[in-house]
């Protein structure tokens, strides 16, 4: 299965791959899955989009700390009182669109 297969399979049915709707276990479900990448194909993958992904939001939300997308993530959900993984997809969706990933 390829690298955005997956996520739209975990898009339609994260309680399945993560236990949880929670931003946590989606981000240490992906850290795994890319960190298996790196040591199978010896560097990192080119899908890896958290560091792009990461400056995205930074600059969409403008946060000037070093927060990690997932901190990111849950402080937009908190604040917009949804649910941080559908959160998360919402900007990952508009991060593809816009960095042609």
């Amino acid at each position: 299965m390829k690298f955005e297969e997956l996520m739209s399979q975990i898009e339609r049915r994260p309680q399945q791959f993560i236990g949880e709707k929670d931003i946590s276990l989606l981000n240490a479900f992906l850290t795994g899955y890319l960190f298996n990448d790196v040591i199978r194909l010896g560097e990192r993958a080119e899908y890896d989009f958290r560091s792009g992904f990461n400056e995205w939001l930074q600059i969409k939300f403008n946060f000037h700390n070093s927060f990690s997308w997932s901190a990111i993530i849950s402080n937009i959900s908190q604040n917009e009182n949804l649910n941080s993984v559908d959160v998360f997809f919402r900007e990952y969706n508009l991060f593809k669109k816009q960095s042609f990933l």
